[in-house]
């Protein structure tokens, strides 16, 4: 008989269970590598102030609720590492990203660390002070992940982390649930809701996720609808657009809109919103206001959707035949005005660009591609051996996703 080799055990760290968005990158990762061949165990450090997360299947969890000084929390950290032995150690977000140092001390085989982009926008000291734990703790990790465009520009850019090290994988979108089967159309609905915004079903309605965005960003898509109002009396009349996110400056842009008298019936705005699934269900078009270079986790969900999509684009861009994200624009003109008109009068066109995203982000953004990734990474770092006779690491044969350009 053959010898039987054990499942890798995977220990992910986090600081809490109370970021959403880090629970699903979480338990995604989880999810891609199932029992028997892999066994997963959720380090919390915090007590979670939140309803109680449901937990894959596969997973068993630890909370150590840490209190005291920084000196009794690595030790109680050192312990349960220790007591843990790990193959891989799955640090997420910059809270955890020191104790990569103690996986390192432990001579823990596997050390990845998951970035993720901050949310509070620290000021100048707070950036180049994460800039420093980062190029601090980044050596004890084999490698560190990010799942957007930006994470990796700062990465490289802005910490510096020497080539190889930093590494692009995007979320593997799950089918089941951000490609919903198609629902009937059912006439004796006049309105859906989103979160407690009224959203009428016979109207155009395009999306408008503002947060992260700076205020400039935001009021050039508004000069861009403006000018698509002047041009088309039945566009200003039938659609809705609908802004959404946190942003300091909603009250900015309301000002904008009233200052053209722009009523609530064509522009609304809505500050947060946990159920984004929701949101996209019941909007007609999305417009991303992120650079043309740049596809955010966000963006791949919505497509996923089945959303045909505004997006900026240079003036010496060309489209791409059917891609997505660079369809033929009326008048072949980049301009987002021009997208928006297009899309206003062609239904069929909108169907066609929805199904395209979709099959896109089934192909490219699948959880398989997901796995693929990880798992070369997975058996990379575990070929890290001490160098004995001057050999090189080998540089990962990892191709990032194929981006939406």
């Amino acid at each position: 008989m053959g010898s039987v080799i054990p499942p890798r055990q995977i220990c992910h760290i986090v600081s809490s269970l109370n970021d959403t968005a880090q629970n699903d990158l979480v338990f995604a990762n989880i999810r891609q590598f199932p029992q028997p061949h892999y066994e997963h165990t959720l380090v919390v450090l915090k007590k979670s102030k939140v309803q109680p997360v449901k937990l894959p299947r596969q997973v068993s969890c630890l909370e150590l609720a840490l209190k005291g000084s920084l000196i009794r929390r690595l030790r109680e950290c050192h312990k349960a590492l220790s007591a843990l032995k790990p193959d891989v150690c799955q640090t997420y977000g910059d809270t955890t990203f020191p104790l990569q140092w103690l996986a390192h001390r432990l001579d823990i085989p596997v050390k990845l660390h998951i970035h993720t982009d901050s949310i509070d926008r620290p000021n100048r000291f707070g950036r180049a002070l994460r800039q420093w734990k980062y190029r601090l703790f980044s050596h004890s990790a084999d490698f560190v992940v990010t799942t957007e465009d930006t994470g990796l520009v700062w990465l490289e850019e802005k910490v510096g982390l020497e080539p190889g090290k930093a590494h692009l994988i995007r979320t593997g979108i799950d089918n089941r649930h951000h490609c919903p089967p198609l629902r009937e159309v059912d006439p004796s609905i006049t309105n859906h809701f989103v979160g407690t915004v009224p959203i009428p079903t016979q109207r155009f309605v395009v999306g408008v996720p503002v947060s992260g965005f700076s205020k400039s960003t935001v009021l050039s898509f508004l000069d861009e609808y403006m000018a698509a109002r002047k041009q088309s009396p039945a566009f200003a009349r039938e659609c809705l657009i609908l802004l959404l996110g946190n942003s300091p400056h909603l009250r900015a842009y309301r000002n904008v809109l009233d200052s053209f008298s722009v009523t609530e019936e064509s522009v609304r705005l809505y500050s947060h919103l946990s159920d984004n699934d929701r949101f996209y269900s019941h909007i007609d078009a999305l417009v991303s206001l992120s650079n043309e270079t740049q596809t955010p986790v966000a963006l791949l969900q919505a497509m996923s959707m089945g959303l045909p999509v505004v997006t900026n684009r240079s003036e010496s861009g060309q489209s791409e035949g059917d891609h997505p994200l660079r369809w033929q624009v009326a008048k072949n003109d980049p301009l987002m005005q021009y997208q928006l008109l297009t899309l206003f009068s062609d239904s069929r066109l909108r169907l066609k660009l929805g199904q395209a995203s979709r099959n896109y982000i089934m192909q490219k953004h699948n959880h398989h591609e997901h796995r693929i990734r990880y798992r070369a990474l997975y058996e990379l770092a575990r070929q890290n051996t001490p160098v004995l006779h001057g050999e090189e690491m080998p540089t990962p044969r990892i191709t990032p996703s194929q981006l939406n350009r």
